[in-house]
C-alpha cells in the first residue's frame, strides 16, 4: 500500500502559507513512500545504543512499522495515514533566548501546534521534518524536552531529521 499524508484541519495558515504547507505535506508523503526512508530507518544506528532511543521496546524495524501503520492515540486503527491537525500559532521570536521551540504538540490532543516565526522562514525540508517530527509524537514516541547524550536519537528527532534530509535530497 502507499503511505499517505492528509491534513485533516490547518487553522491560522493564510493563503500563501497554506500553499508552502501543502508542498511541505507533499514532499513528506513522497519521502514516506521511499526505499531511502525505510533504508534509514532499519538501519538507524545511535552512537550509544545501537538503535532508537525512547523505541517503546521496539526494535528499528517495529519503529518503522509503527509509523508507517500510521495510528495516531487519537484515531485508532492502521490507515498507512498520518492524520495530521496544524495550528500556525502567532508568536513572535525571543531575541534574548537561545534554542527556542519551534512548536508543539501534547498527546491526548491531536494538534500539532507551529509558531509562525520559524514556519515563516522554514524551507520545505524543515517543515517537513519537523511535521515528522511532532506526528512521531502522536503515535506514542517521546523525547526529551532536557538534552541528553542521546536526544537525538529518540525516535522523533531521528525521524524528523531522516525525513528532513530526504526531502532536501
Amino acid at each position: 500500500p502507499m503511505f499517505h499524508v492528509t491534513v485533516l484541519s490547518s487553522t491560522g495558515f493564510d493563503y500563501s502559507q497554506q500553499k508552502k504547507l501543502d508542498n511541505a505535506i507533499a514532499k513528506f508523503e513522497a519521502v514516506m513512500n521511499t526505499d531511502a526512508l525505510k533504508f534509514r530507518m532499519l538501519n538507524f544506528r545511535c552512537p550509544i545504543g545501537e538503535r532508537f532511543e525512547k523505541n517503546l521496546g521496539l526494535t528499528n524495524e517495529q519503529v518503522f512499522h509503527k509509523l508507517w501503520a500510521g495510528e495516531e492515540s487519537y484515531l485508532p486503527g492502521s490507515n498507512h495515514t498520518a492524520d495530521l491537525y496544524l495550528v500556525l500559532k502567532k508568536k513572535w521570536k525571543n531575541p534574548f533566548r537561545k534554542n527556542q521551540p519551534i512548536g508543539y504538540s501534547k498527546l491526548p490532543d491531536k494538534e500539532i501546534h507551529i509558531y509562525s516565526w520559524w514556519f515563516n522562514s522554514a524551507q520545505d525540508h524543515e517543515l517537513a521534518g519537523h511535521i515528522a517530527y511532532e506526528w512521531a509524537c502522536k503515535l506514542g514516541f517521546e523525547n526529551s524536552n532536557e538534552p541528553t547524550p542521546t536526544t537525538n536519537c529518540s525516535v522523533p528527532v531521528a525521524f524528523g531529521k531522516i525525513v528532513k534530509e530526504l526531502v532536501k535530497g
